[in-house]
């Protein structure tokens, strides 16, 4: 927790900021109100349905504690977290105090929540659950890339049934286009006429947002290759000069040229 501040938020929740990576994990609009838009909002479908849950990157917590205040019946929770210091301080951030003495309980001794605490990519491998909703939260590409990967991805994809749900606050085009091509049909998580996240589903039925033809023909831009990382090993400046090597050498045209020719 050495490079990890707390700052409050507008709607009273803690945020945390990461020193060492400069950024911030929750938004300063609230903490509690961004896991409940992007993450909560977008699967209330399942809300008095048995649900399993996957949820890639905990943190403190909040997308998780917000799935226990609005949904009823969760079976599993799946928690994927390098971090041990943050899942043990979740707990004692201020929340709904029974929801954080259910958490305090199955960190002692698991019962329907289990905290896998390792590289994420590593944990993946180890899971054999379809779940029902998956968040995926972790830090921004251009600052860690290592779980935005075409290849993670295609591993979220493969624990996903038919109607199961996938949310993420992130919208930029290389991770759309890695989620669609694991087969997914693409949406936008959409607040006040603003795009602040995405869900997908083999369900194209599930999806009320989704993108238009033209949005998906811009995934075939330059600007939409993904990140690779085969081996799920790779650090995050390897990635990423991958990335700047493959678009340097693509044949593909760029999202400005593909914009002009559409006008």
């Amino acid at each position: 927790m050495q490079n990890i501040k707390t700052f409050l938020t507008q709607d009273g929740s803690i945020g945390l900021y990461d020193t060492e990576l400069d950024e911030i994990f929750h938004s300063k609009y609230g903490a509690k109100k961004e896991a409940f838009e992007k993450f909560i909002e977008p699967v209330l479908a399942y809300e008095n349905k048995p649900v399993k849950i996957l949820d890639i990157c905990y943190g403190i917590g909040y997308n998780s504690k917000c799935a226990l205040e609005h949904l009823k019946n969760i079976q599993l929770i799946d928690c994927l977290e390098i971090n041990f210091e943050l899942v043990e301080k979740s707990a004692e951030f201020e929340y709904d105090e029974k929801i954080n003495e259910i958490i305090a309980s199955n960190l002692k001794k698991p019962d329907f929540i289990n905290f896998h605490i390792n590289d994420a990519r590593i944990s993946i491998q180890k899971l054999n659950e379809k779940y029902d909703i998956i968040f995926h939260d972790g830090f921004a590409p251009h600052k860690q890339s290592v779980l935005w990967s075409e290849d993670f991805i295609l591993k979220i994809a493969n624990l996903m049934h038919k109607n199961s749900i996938y949310c993420t606050y992130n919208h930029s085009k290389p991770v759309l286009n890695a989620l669609r091509s694991a087969g997914l049909t693409l949406g936008k998580t959409i607040k006040n006429g603003k795009t602040i996240g995405t869900i997908a589903s083999f369900n194209p039925d599930l999806i009320k947002n989704k993108y238009s033809e033209i949005e998906l023909m811009e995934l075939e831009t330059k600007s939409a290759i993904t990140y690779k990382d085969k081996n799920l090993n790779l650090k995050h400046q390897e990635i990423i000069k991958n990335r700047e090597i493959e678009v340097l050498n693509s044949d593909k045209i760029s999202l400005s040229q593909f914009k002009k020719k559409m006008l």
